[in-house]
């Protein structure tokens, strides 16, 4: 596949038994985006940060090679995520493993989705810590 193939991946993820103190920490869950950002290889074209009273965030960073965002729920210990790339230049699981691994042990619950040409879904599962991103 070439940089120009219309393809991509398309990873979203469930993120269940997070640690209270992690899932209401913002900087935690910043962090982990802003160092998935730096591992995958994306391109940052802007960001969105919304916090929610009493508790909650939305995350979403622009990408030249699509997007990534997370959505806390707190109350539930728990957030949704997800990244798209187009291409093959940058790696989107790379975002995920970061956030996980800031935000300490959890269960995460991964879909992998290839985009475009000869595309075919596959899941993964996995309980306290992020899969591979090879």
């Amino acid at each position: 596949m070439n940089d120009f193939d219309f393809s991509g991946t398309h990873v979203i993820a469930d993120i269940v038994g997070i640690d209270p103190a992690a899932i209401r920490n913002d900087r935690v869950i910043l962090r982990g985006m802003d160092e998935g950002l730096d591992r995958s290889g994306a391109t940052l074209c802007g960001l969105q940060v919304r916090q929610f009273d009493p508790a909650g965030l939305t995350v979403v960073y622009l990408l030249s090679e699509s997007h990534a965002s997370v959505h806390t729920y707190p109350e539930r210990n728990a957030l949704f995520f997800d990244a798209f790339t187009c291409g093959s230049t940058c790696n989107p699981r790379a975002f995920l493993d970061a956030l996980v691994a800031a935000l300490g042990p959890c269960e995460v619950r991964v879909k992998v989705f290839p985009r475009g040409q000869g595309s075919q879904a596959s899941t993964s599962h996995a309980a306290g810590l992020a899969l591979s991103s090879h």
